[in-house]
């Protein structure tokens, strides 16, 4: 009798972990069988669409060199995205804590941000080289600007009665910022990270076609002017799976954290 409730439990958990991953798997599946289809159909050749098991075949008979590009992106995106997101929060609670702050240096950050931040490529490679420097960089302060915006509204969308009520108790304006405007801009937050997860890996990819010595988007440049068309899909698929896997991770903390 005491096994069965610990089964239940067990039951369920692995429902719900079927009910999350069955949607994106049949997704795939619908991709792939169009995509087969297609070829098919319209007999497509390879350099305008390869077969997924072109990309498969190609991707392993290369996954040393696959590998070491991935890596080199992943690294550049991740270091942009993580400092990127830090910088931004620490702006946003900065901004809040000072206003005056903020009506002097917003303007100038959304001046800077209002150029798409592929336009400053050629400038950050003159200045900063052709390695990860320049990439890392801008990925910087373009994720930094996301998840300003997006903290900056959630730490904004207190509701007053309830910061009068904590100022009423004696609490100062920094227990109010850290026990109340925090958690109530959490779910902000993580909506301005998961969106920034897709500008890192966008801008790290093609501030590499615009100059760099290794990375995915190096690859697929050089793929294509090569005409090895196989060698672009698979730094393309690399790029799709690195994105996810990332994504994924922020949205199970996001779910982890913002548990409401």
């Amino acid at each position: 009798m005491s096994d069965m409730p610990a089964n239940k439990t067990g039951e369920g958990a692995w429902r719900r972990r079927y009910s999350l991953l069955w949607p994106p798997a049949l997704a795939a599946i619908l991709i792939l069988a169009a995509w087969e289809l297609s070829i098919w159909l319209f007999k497509l050749p390879n350099f305008v669409l390869p077969t997924p098991q072109e990309i498969l075949v190609a991707a392993i008979q290369d996954r040393g060199q696959v590998l070491h590009d991935t890596w080199a992106t992943l690294v550049e995106s991740l270091v942009g995205y993580v400092a990127g997101s830090v910088l931004g929060l620490g702006i946003a609670l900065l901004f809040v804590t000072f206003p005056r702050v903020e009506r002097a240096l917003l303007p100038a950050y959304v001046t800077i941000n209002s150029v798409p931040m592929v336009a400053y490529g050629p400038l950050a490679i003159i200045w900063l080289g052709i390695g990860a420097s320049s990439k890392i960089t801008l990925i910087i302060i373009a994720v930094s600007y996301s998840i300003l915006i997006n903290a900056l509204a959630g730490l904004r969308s207190c509701d007053p009665g309830a910061i009068s009520l904590l100022r009423t108790f004696g609490a100062s304006e920094r227990t109010i910022l850290l026990k109340l405007r925090l958690p109530a801009a959490m779910p902000a937050i993580f909506s301005g990270l998961r969106v920034a997860v897709v500008h890192a890996m966008i801008l790290a990819v093609v501030l590499e076609m615009l100059g760099a010595r290794e990375g995915l988007g190096w690859t697929v440049f050089k793929s294509t002017q090569m005409m090895d068309f196989v060698a672009a899909w698979v730094a393309v698929g690399a790029t799709v799976i690195v994105s996810l896997a990332i994504y994924s991770v922020v949205n199970w903390i996001g779910h982890k954290l913002v548990w409401w």
